[in-house]
């Protein structure tokens, strides 16, 4: 080869070198490669905090409050103490009903794999599971409801003092329901049993013998494993699902293990129409209040009118479910929208409709593309081109040498 080439071959390759290493990060990229710790940030420290104690920028304004990860101290578990992966796992992807904790579902928010690591992080908090492995109780299949059942639990619901906090007729008014607190100190309120499918860990009659068998972790519910006979626990369970007009009081366990219940919604019927339109910015709030649009984006609409501040729309209901949104459009619990609606309320009626506009979102087929980078994406572009630099300056020296040479 003719030497007064050589000098070109050098940079040429060493470009070759950096693009196979520019493509394998971006490849990588798109792989589940994300941290716990990275993961954790962009999911769960606004709520839970940037070391998991429960005190993220948000969670002021939640009710209730976030989960404090450090003390090992769970609401929803299959155990007497510690969460099974599976608990935390079912958490993560089923969300919380009757509070702020979206669900994140396979595939469509997070790999499997990145709830696996995620799972791993949030334990690594607490120091409580470097010393156990919890086992989950192999609960058995609920009986058939009877009437002598829920005679049973209606007498245990007087004799275990239940109406003292959850009240007489299960509306959450007992006597003590307005004194109750958390293990960290805060105020927490009994469930209101009229209320159907709202319960924390699950709405069915299986999911409610399961709360009542190993207690709600953190909060004055006790356990009753130990205290009341098996029979006892399904009449309890029969007779709370009973109090509320709800029709999860399904004799059906079904064959998944997993099922701990799906959150039924009660909202203002609305108009998906009306709802965009409200969203877009097309119709005016009724009270004042700026458009979705001009922070959101939603179904891709968003670099074009739409703003950058807020999440995208698109997948809200997938997260919140209507009682979530119903909560948030209510409540407006962010920093950033309440000085915007605290003083111009949505109504009952603009609520129906937005909520019935992001729920037609979830079915539509909007693909939002994305490229994701690496954290080493920037090394390696430096080092690809520090490397051009120097094999180019090797490959000069080298070409002259070979000329002095002839």
């Amino acid at each position: 080869m003719n030497t007064r080439y050589s000098f070109l071959l050098a940079p040429l390759f060493g470009l070759i070198l950096f693009s196979l290493l520019s493509v394998a990060r971006l490849e990588s990229a798109e792989g589940p490669g994300r941290s716990g710790a990275a993961l954790y940030k962009e999911y769960c420290s606004v709520c839970h905090g940037d070391v998991g104690g429960g005190d993220g920028f948000a969670a002021k304004y939640l009710d209730p409050r976030p989960r404090d990860f450090r003390s090992g101290v769970y609401k929803i578990r299959s155990t007497p103490s510690l969460p099974t992966d599976e608990d935390i796992t079912r958490t993560i992807t089923k969300g919380i009903p009757g509070t702020l904790m979206p669900a994140f579902e396979f595939e469509k928010d997070l790999k499997e794999v990145e709830i696996k690591t995620l799972v791993a992080y949030v334990k690594s908090f607490s120091d409580a599971f470097d010393s156990e492995t919890p086992e989950p109780i192999s609960f058995p299949k609920p009986p058939s409801k009877t009437e002598e059942l829920l005679a049973m639990g209606e007498k245990l619901y007087v004799d275990a003092g239940c109406g003292a906090c959850h009240g007489s007729s299960g509306k959450g008014d007992g006597p003590s329901a307005k004194t109750l607190q958390d293990t960290w100190g805060y105020s927490i309120s009994p469930y209101d049993f009229t209320i159907p499918g709202r319960m924390k860990g699950g709405s069915t009659v299986g999911d409610i013998y399961r709360a009542l068998y190993v207690g709600i972790g953190g909060t004055p519910m006790p356990a009753y494993g130990e205290t009341y006979t098996e029979e006892q626990n399904w009449g309890l369970a029969y007779y709370a699902l009973s109090l509320s007009d709800s029709d999860e009081d399904s004799d059906d366990w079904g064959d998944d293990d997993d099922d701990w219940g799906d959150e039924s919604s009660e909202t203002v019927e609305g108009d998906s129409n009306i709802g965009k339109d409200l969203v877009m910015g097309v119709k005016p709030f009724e009270n004042g209040g700026p458009p979705c649009i001009g922070c959101h984006s939603v179904m891709g609409i968003g670099a074009s009118g739409g703003g950058p501040w807020g999440p995208d729309l698109t997948i809200a209901h997938q997260k919140f479910k209507e009682y979530g949104l119903e909560t948030i459009l209510e409540t407006i619990p962010f920093p950033t929208m309440g000085p915007l609606f605290h003083p111009r309320r949505i109504t009952d009626e603009e609520r129906g409709h937005i909520v019935a506009f992001l729920k037609s979102t979830e079915s539509a087929e909007v693909q939002i593309a994305s490229v994701k980078a690496s954290s080493f994406y920037t090394q390696t572009i430096i080092a690809g081109i520090l490397g051009v630099i120097l094999l180019t300056f090797i490959g000069l020296i080298a070409g002259k040498k070979n000329m002095e040479l002839k």
